[in-house]
C-alpha cells in the first residue's frame, strides 16, 4: 500500500494496517533515538555525484509544539555544500526517515547550536507537528518509537480521546486545575517540563515559588520560577499529583515531564489526539526538580552564567555572573551526550580572565 500526503508531498510505504482506525501498537515505524526524552528522527537525502561520500543524514527533534520546521544553517551546508542564510526558506528534497519518503519538506534556516549547547547532542533541525502530514502519529515514550498509521481517530470520548483544537493548529488539550481548567500546547520539544503556565496565582502551592533557573526555548533563554502544586491536575480522568508548575512568558504547555507517562496518537486533520496511560498506577507523581543553581545562556564555547540563585550550591562556591561553563564532569557541554544526567553532584569546568577551573558542586532540589 501506498499512502501519498499531498501537503508534504511526503509518501508512506508499507502496509501499516487496515481499517478506519488504528490502535496505538499498530503502524510504520519511524527510525527514533531516544535522547533525554527527545524524539531524534534521521532524515536521509539522496546521494548526489558532486558529493559521493559525504554525510547526508541530519537529524530532526519532533517537536509537537513547533509549528515550522528548521534546519540549522551548518547541517544544511553540511549535506549541501551550500551556505545559506538564516531565515530563508528552503525544501528538502528525495529525503527518507526509514520508509518514510519526502519529495518535498519545507523547512525554515534557523541556527540551532544553543539548543544542541544545552542538549548536550548535536541538533541539526526541528520537524513541526505537521511533518507527517495526514497520518496518525503516535510517540511512545516507553518504546521510544515514533509509528505512523493510516485511518482516524474516533470521535472525542472524554476518556481516551480529546478535541485538541486550539489558538492554532498545533495540538492542545484541556487539563484541570484547582483554580480553573486551562488549555494547554501539548510540547514534546519541552523534554524537561512537566506544566507551565503564564502565572502560578491562583493555583494553590505547596511552598512558595522560587527561581528554577531557565529553560532554553528556539528563540530566547527564559528565567522561570517554580513550585509543586498543592492539590492534583487532571487530563480527563487522568490524575497527576502535585505536579511542579513553572511560569512561562510564553504559550502554556504540557510538557515532556507529563507526556512520558502516556502513548500519543494525533489526528492533525481532524484535531483530535488519544492519551493511553504506558503503565499501570494512578495517579502521576513527580520526582523533586533539582539543579546546581547557576542560570546559564548558551553562547560559542559553552554557556555563560547570567545568574546565580541565592542559597544554592554555586552560590556557595566560587563562580560569579560572566564566567564562561565548558565542561560538566570533565565532557565538553556539546558532547554530553544522551546519558541520563546525575542529580547528585557535578563538577563545572569553567573559564574566567583565561583561566580554567573545576569545581564540585552537590546538587540540591529546587523544588521538593
Amino acid at each position: 500500500m501506498r499512502l501519498c500526503v499531498v501537503l508534504l508531498t511526503l509518501c508512506l510505504i508499507g502496509n501499516p494496517g487496515a481499517g478506519a482506525q488504528t490502535s496505538p501498537g499498530s503502524g510504520i515505524p519511524v527510525p527514533t533515538q531516544m535522547c533525554l526524552g527527545y524524539f531524534f528522527v534521521p532524515v536521509t537525502l539522496q546521494a548526489r555525484d558532486d558529493r559521493p561520500g559525504s554525510d547526508r543524514t541530519l537529524w530532526f527533534v519532533y517537536d509537537t509544539g513547533a509549528s515550522i520546521t528548521y534546519v540549522d544553517p551548518d547541517s544544511l551546508e553540511r549535506v549541501s555544500g551550500r551556505r545559506i542564510d538564516n531565515g530563508t526558506r528552503v525544501r528538502i528534497t528525495d529525503a527518507t526517515a526509514g520508509r518514510v519518503t519526502y519529495h518535498t519538506l519545507p523547512a525554515r534556516v534557523g541556527e540551532l547550536d544553543h539548543l544542541s549547547i544545552t542538549l548536550g547532542r548535536e541538533i541539526d533541525g526541528i520537524l513541526a507537528h505537521d511533518a507527517f502530514g495526514s497520518a496518525l502519529v503516535t510517540l511512545d515514550y516507553a518504546a521510544g518509537q515514533i509509528r505512523l498509521s493510516e485511518g482516524r481517530l474516533p470521535p472525542p470520548d472524554g476518556r481516551t480521546v480529546f478535541a485538541s483544537g486550539g489558538a492554532d493548529d498545533r495540538p492542545w488539550l484541556r487539563v484541570e486545575f484547582p483554580g480553573g481548567a486551562r488549555r494547554m500546547l501539548i510540547d514534546s520539544g519541552a523534554a524537561l517540563t512537566a506544566l507551565a503556565i503564564n502565572r502560578l496565582a491562583p493555583e494553590p502551592v505547596l511552598a512558595a515559588p522560587r527561581p528554577t533557573g531557565a529553560a532554553v526555548r528556539f528563540r530566547h533563554v527564559e528565567q522561570r520560577l517554580g513550585a509543586r502544586l498543592d492539590g492534583e491536575a487532571r487530563i480527563g480522568a487522568y490524575r497527576l499529583d502535585a505536579p511542579i508548575l513553572e511560569t512561562t512568558s510564553d504559550t502554556e504547555i504540557i510538557g515532556g515531564l507529563v507526556m512520558r507517562h502516556f502513548v500519543w496518537t494525533f489526528d492533525t486533520d481532524r484535531s483530535r489526539v488519544r492519551i493511553e496511560r504506558a503503565a499501570q498506577g494512578d495517579p502521576i507523581r513527580f520526582a523533586p526538580l533539582t539543579g546546581h543553581g547557576m542560570v546559564l545562556s548558551p553562547e560559542a564555547g559553552g554557556m555563560r552564567v547570567a545568574a546565580i540563585l541565592a542559597d544554592s550550591p554555586a552560590a556557595a562556591a566560587d563562580i560569579r555572573p560572566g564566567d564562561l561553563v565548558t565542561h560538566f564532569d570533565g565532557l565538553p557541554l556539546r558532547e554530553r551526550g544522551c546519558a541520563e544526567r546525575r542529580t547528585d553532584a557535578l563538577t563545572v569546568t569553567l573559564r574566567r580572565d583565561g583561566t580554567a577551573h573545576d569545581i564540585r558542586l552537590e546538587l540540591f532540589a529546587l523544588v521538593d
